[in-house]
């Protein structure tokens, strides 16, 4: 750091000297050549400065020099300054602490379902098996309403959730989601307790159509447009979800698929739903073909799909559209990974409780 702790001191000594010889050559008739005055410059700068000045410093000057202008002149030798002067960074990355991810939900008319898992590293190598390690197969996961029922939630199979369909979610039985009533989880593991609360909203998603937006009889391709109209004395808030049948192991969200109403509170909306395929995991020994077809995001001819629309509260819109946030930057390497909102209680923990007021539509591309 010694090296570079008089830079704006020398540089300031070097501008007037170079202000005084760039006068000199432009103005004098008798001067010497812009040649031998960028040979000054460079000597003196060599001089003045415990920097290196290269050929193409000098080459820099010369242009600067030709261009009769001051100004191009200042502008070279703060680039060249700017660009050549590094300072070693010493950084020292935390370590991971793995905190807990709960994911649970419950909607109208079904029982609860809750993920509990371990977070992964940034840094680690990440594999089918370190995933499916890192799931927590041990806690104790309990839900309650508003009326004081409680029941014990039991490891299974699901059709909601990837890790559902290798049976590794907890699933309930009795307790069965209303719309409008609150429910309460409690997830026990490892000597910690953690709890959440969530409601089911009382006003569906006001679908008026669905459909396959097919411009020609000849197109093999379509996305779905869903027209829906916003209850104005609410604040709403929505999530979509699409599966493929044959292609789809389970729900998986549309693109950009969260959102609320802030920008069309008590108006219709016309909006487009284009597919997302469910997981990374699913791509190790597929061909390109499959490859292809997997990560498309229109619907084809064939297709038989399944439609999920539904209402959410408040803080489950905030901790997934965060998410969708990061996933939507893609490989913007400027993006800025962080902790997300979460309604989960407890000590190193993140995720969501969610409630999900939904409905379910067929479509079948012809």
């Amino acid at each position: 750091m010694q090296k570079y702790g008089f830079f704006f001191y020398d540089f300031y000594i070097l501008l007037k000297k170079i202000k005084k010889l760039s006068v000199l050559t432009f103005h004098s008739q008798k001067a010497l050549s812009y040649q031998s005055v960028v040979l000054k410059i460079v000597n003196c700068l060599s001089s003045h400065s415990s920097h290196n000045i290269s050929h193409s410093f000098a080459l820099t000057l010369q242009i600067a020099f030709m261009s009769r202008t001051y100004l191009t002149l200042l502008i070279s030798v703060v680039l060249v300054f700017g660009t050549s002067c590094e300072t070693p960074i010493s950084l020292t990355i935390p370590g991971h602490t793995n905190p807990l991810i709960i994911e649970g939900w419950i909607e109208n008319g079904k029982p609860a379902q809750v993920v509990v898992s371990r977070s992964l590293s940034y840094y680690s190598e990440i594999d089918l098996n370190k995933i499916m390690s890192s799931i927590d197969t041990t806690a104790i996961v309990s839900v309650s309403d508003e009326q004081g029922n409680s029941e014990q939630l039991q490891l299974g199979l699901s059709i909601d959730h990837l890790f559902g369909v290798m049976g590794k979610v907890y699933v309930g039985r009795n307790i069965r989601g209303k719309a409008g009533e609150r429910y309460f989880l409690r997830v026990e593991t490892y000597g910690k307790i953690y709890t959440a609360e969530t409601v089911i909203p009382a006003t569906p998603v006001l679908l008026d159509s669905i459909y396959l937006n097919i411009k020609k009889p000849e197109d093999t391709a379509a996305l779905i447009r869903v027209f829906f109209h916003d209850k104005a004395e609410e604040f709403n808030c929505y999530r979509f979800f699409t599966q493929i049948k044959g292609l789809d192991l389970c729900f998986s969200q549309v693109s950009i698929g969260t959102f609320d109403d802030l920008t069309f509170n008590g108006l219709s909306l016309n909006f487009e739903l284009l597919r997302m395929p469910v997981s990374n995991m699913m791509i190790a020994n597929m061909s390109q073909a499959e490859y292809d077809d997997y990560y498309r995001a229109s619907f084809r001819k064939g297709d038989l799909i399944y439609v999920k629309s539904t209402s959410i509260d408040e803080k489950t819109k905030t901790y997934w559209s965060s998410l969708q946030a990061e996933i939507s930057a893609g490989q913007n390497p400027f993006i800025t990974p962080g902790t997300h909102p979460s309604n989960i209680e407890g000590e190193n923990v993140s995720g969501i409780w969610s409630g999900y007021h939904a409905r379910y539509d067929t479509l079948f591309f012809k």
